[in-house]
């Protein structure tokens, strides 16, 4: 027997077989032993051992467990089975510990770093990364709607160095890496993602909508389908992001000038627009589908939406937006209803 894991050992050694499978092969020649050695001993005292019960044995005095239930009391047994088993086997068992607690170790700091997939499903994707605050408030906002609050968020970003803890904290991933490249977006999940938001990469600067421009045309192109949500600087540049394939355009300079006009005119407004466009509390606006109907009129509409507690305020339509239309207004199935309620209501069955 010791013949043969010699041999066997120097065979390892000459192939240079990688150290997780020399542990695995040591660790069957140290069961192999102590199961043979237990049975040559101790059978002479206890018949009725078999070659399960010597096995069970090894595995629990390897794994320095000693249940009791079987135990060697021949000084054979003792000395020359057991005590080399238990010495070896802890040192075993040391090694594969340690060799677990370096790859759980490794694989999280490459998770932090941006260096892994990000294999999800129906998740969100964040493209740039502007500050943790401006992430953080995204992630919230998100946790207050029922569509959203339980989807997985990725950041994707190619500066940042390691996701920050308060990220870390709201179960955000990261990959790290170009957004424009097809592969760095492959590694976020983006085929199998629901929403992508592309944040300008610096706020202030308005070059950035060159970039997310970029960005967008990439992610459109790979998976058209996706509702794609894009941050512009420059109120110029929002017809080419909406050419580009994205769903919506958000520009905050753009509404910025309208909100001063507006308040100068109400003093308050803001307040208004402010409540209605966060999800963590009050009042809330939605867009509901209209799914079915019998007279396909705007007061229909009103009072089917008023039995959910909700106030029809308009309609998106293939032209636009129209607020507080008329009561007879024809409603298509490709409009939306704009609703105010304090949650989302169920797509209109009227």
């Amino acid at each position: 027997m010791l013949r043969l894991l010699r041999a066997l050992i120097a065979r390892i050694r000459k192939r240079g077989v990688p150290s997780v499978v020399k542990v695995f092969v040591a660790a069957i020649a140290v069961i192999a032993y102590s199961s043979t050695g237990f049975m040559f001993f101790e059978t002479v005292t206890k018949p009725d051992l078999t070659w399960g019960d010597a096995f069970w044995w090894s595995l629990v005095t390897m794994t320095t467990v000693g249940y009791g239930d079987h135990f060697p009391t021949s000084w054979g047994g003792r000395y020359l089975v057991a005590v080399p088993t238990m010495i070896i086997g802890i040192s075993i068992l040391g090694y594969v510990l340690s060799v677990v607690a370096t790859y759980l170790i490794e694989s999280r700091s490459k998770e932090l770093r941006g260096m892994g997939d990000a294999p999800l499903e129906d998740h969100v994707i964040i493209i740039h990364y502007q500050s943790t605050d401006r992430v953080m408030e995204i992630v919230h906002e998100m946790s207050h709607d029922v569509r959203m609050r339980d989807r997985d968020v990725v950041l994707v970003d190619a500066e940042l160095e390691e996701l920050p803890r308060e990220l870390e904290a709201e179960d955000v991933r990261y990959v790290r890496g170009p957004p424009t490249k097809e592969s760095t977006l492959k590694r976020a999940g983006l085929a199998d993602a629901a929403y992508v938001f592309v944040l300008a990469r610096d706020p202030r600067d308005p070059a950035s909508d060159d970039h997310s421009l970029a960005v967008a045309l990439t992610v459109e192109r790979l998976v058209p389908e996706l509702v794609t949500v894009a941050e512009c600087i420059d109120p110029e540049r929002v017809d080419l992001m909406y050419k580009s394939g994205c769903d919506s355009v958000v520009c905050i300079a753009e509404l910025a000038s309208m909100m001063m006009v507006q308040e100068a005119l109400d003093p308050g407004v803001q307040h208004v627009l402010k409540e209605l466009a966060t999800t963590s509390r009050g009042q809330q606006l939605f867009t509901v589908p209209v799914e079915s109907m019998k007279n396909w009129r705007f007061d229909e509409l009103r009072k089917s939406l008023l039995e959910q507690d909700a106030l029809a305020l308009g309609l998106v339509t293939e032209r636009g937006v129209e607020l507080n239309p008329k009561s007879d207004t024809e409603i298509k199935k490709t409009d939306k209803a704009v609703v105010l309620a304090p949650a989302r209501p169920s797509p209109v069955r009227a």
